[in-house]
């Protein structure tokens, strides 16, 4: 299965033009020599989608740059802040600060994304975790960088600009995909790494099917260079070997089913090697320098670490489509579902609509000439992890927050599916020349009736279903919602604005006692100093917080004083223990 240009009818890739001749009668001035014509400024070159794309993207940041305060401390990111600064630690003594290689079961995790955040730590005058949110909600949008490059160099020179805008406001219009970039330390920077791998593995392609020389050494290190990245956050990025893998198959395979001999295909396959083996190298080096773990023992921690997030040890029950699952035996359905109530309708349609457009150019083009690479790279992205969760019956929980990275595909997928029905259908209908701009019309207001969801539920934009299962107060009894208890800082905030208001300045001073169902930090970061906690969640106490992910035992009876709640889903609450005065 391909995905075809902007043309159907292009079977083949577009022809180079030819050069620019000199006019006739014209003679060059003397010591002139005849090369290649100057290329236009950057700002000429430029299409008005490309334009376009850079100024929604501009907004993009500036609303990172405002809002990144208002998201809330998830439960393991205390860890996150502790391994970052321990490996930064290791990093400066050179190896000789070894804390970081005994840090809860972190060190089995590549520690890059976690430096670069303590780096900044340091260097930003913000709150630790303030900074957090900046880094990431800012690393989110490299993803949508990615998504964008990929489309445009699928799609070609004609719709390329124009895929590359649909297919980045595909990915940054996922309410999934800019919640967790705020506060998801581990899945979103590695999902970012596997977008940009994806985005050279393009290249490669392409210059596979391009040149008889293959890709460029520049594309083939960059390739290796993400690979690497994401392996220096997680090492089951190891996953991403097999678009890598498939496309190479596909290049000899191509060969094989046009005639060639087997000497013919074992000379291709030998090119192959020598011309990409420099990415693997370069993957491993950067893995191990972004791993302390892995430096100590190049060879075998990696391994090792491979081997224990095959037995990973979370063994539970929870609610997903109204049922209860177990992380462990998993039902094949899990993903498809996952997804299918978790990305935009229309990001749906255009998937439905890339597929059917990629099955139609697989049986018009001819075979196996019009197979492109470039589209083995991208289909195998969007299929071979899901295959590769099912056969292995894979722990996952969280929903769909492990396979995070297939969003970047898929949203690239959905932008070169909706950039085709702009391409394929106004001509289909000459008389219905207003096909088109209605067509765009109708993207333009679903895109801004989605920035409006995302708004209303800011910042948990992660609880966001789509319509197929009624919204969020259609998921709430059948999918579990807040991610690990990030409404509970709201709710520490509430109670701090709610008390000074009530009693004055002088409540921040006063020795209140605390009792939390959910993860400590996640509120006591943002208490006053004075509010201590009840000592192992016993003995007097005068507030109450807890959020609704968790079945809290014990549950004392009071008023609710903080509510935290989105389309009548309650997130987290606090209750008032206190005695009524007399």
């Amino acid at each position: 299965m391909t995905l075809a240009r902007s043309s159907d009818t292009a079977d083949a890739l577009p022809a180079a033009s030819p050069a620019p001749a000199i006019g006739a009668g014209r003679m060059l001035p003397a010591g002139a020599r005849l090369g290649k014509p100057a290329r236009a400024p950057l700002w000429r070159r430029l299409s008005p989608w490309d334009i376009a794309f850079w100024l929604v993207l501009a907004v993009a940041v500036v609303v990172v740059s405002c809002t990144f305060p208002d998201f809330g401390i998830t439960f393991d990111e205390p860890l996150h802040v502790e391994y970052g600064q321990r490996a930064l630690e290791w990093y400066a003594s050179l190896g000789k600060d070894r804390a970081v290689l005994e840090f809860q079961n972190l060190y089995l995790y590549g520690a890059l994304f976690d430096t670069v955040e303590a780096l900044f730590e340091n260097l930003l005058p913000l709150d630790v975790y303030a900074t957090r949110r900046l880094i990431g909600g800012l690393t989110g949008l490299l993803g949508v960088l990615a998504v964008r490059r990929i489309a445009r160099d699928i799609a070609g020179e004609e719709t390329g600009a124009r895929a590359g805008l649909i297919a980045g406001l595909c990915l940054m219009l996922i309410p999934d995909w800019w919640g967790h970039s705020f506060a998801n330390p581990k899945d979103v920077p590695f999902a970012v790494a596997a977008a940009w791998t994806l985005s050279w593995l393009v290249r490669v392609g392409r210059g596979l099917d391009e040149s008889p020389r293959g890709p460029s050494l520049g594309a083939v290190a960059m390739l290796g260079l993400c690979f690497g990245m994401a392996l220096g956050i997680r090492v089951g990025g190891v996953l991403l070997a097999g678009p890598i893998g498939l496309v190479m198959l596909a290049h000899v395979a191509k060969g094989i089913l046009a005639g060639d001999s087997a000497r013919q295909a074992g000379a291709t396959a030998w090119r192959l090697v020598r011309r990409l083996w420099i990415a693997a190298p370069i993957a491993y080096g950067v893995m191990i320098a972004a791993w302390p773990w892995a430096q100590v023992d190049p060879l075998r921690h990696p391994v090792e670490a491979l081997a224990e997030f095959s037995k990973f040890p979370m063994d539970f029950t929870f609610t997903f489509a109204g049922v209860q699952v177990r992380t462990t035996n998993l039902p094949w359905w899990y993903l498809p579902v996952g997804f299918g109530v978790k990305l935009p309708e229309v990001e749906l349609l255009g998937l439905f609509a890339a597929a059917f457009f990629a099955a139609r150019a697989t049986l018009r083009r001819p075979f196996p000439a019009g197979v492109r690479l470039d589209g083995v790279a991208l289909v195998t992205a969007v299929l071979l992890p899901p295959a590769a969760v099912v056969a292995t019956d894979a722990v996952l929980y969280d929903g769909i927050r492990h396979m995070l990275f297939l969003m970047p595909p898929l949203a690239t997928a959905a932008g070169l599916g909706l950039n085709g029905l702009l391409t394929r259908l106004p001509p289909r209908w000459p008389r219905l020349g207003w096909l088109k701009p209605a067509l765009g019309a109708v993207l333009l207001v679903c895109a801004g009736i989605q920035v409006a969801f995302m708004a209303h539920l800011h910042p948990y934009e992660t609880i966001w279903f789509n319509r197929f299962v009624g919204g969020v107060r259609g998921a709430g009894p059948k999918f579990e919602l807040d991610y690990w208890g990030s409404s509970l800082s709201e709710a520490a905030k509430r109670l701090t604005d709610t008390m000074v208001k009530l009693e004055g300045p002088q409540a921040l001073t006063q020795p209140y006692r605390i009792r939390v169902c959910g993860p400590p930090t996640s509120v006591f970061h943002y208490l006053p100093p004075a509010w201590k906690p009840t000592r192992r969640n016993t003995g007097p106490v005068d507030f109450y917080l807890a959020f609704t992910r968790w079945a809290c035992k014990e549950i004392p009876a009071g008023q609710d004083i903080v509510r935290i709640e989105r389309d009548g889903e309650v997130l987290a609450y606090v209750r008032d223990l206190r005695e009524p005065p007399q």
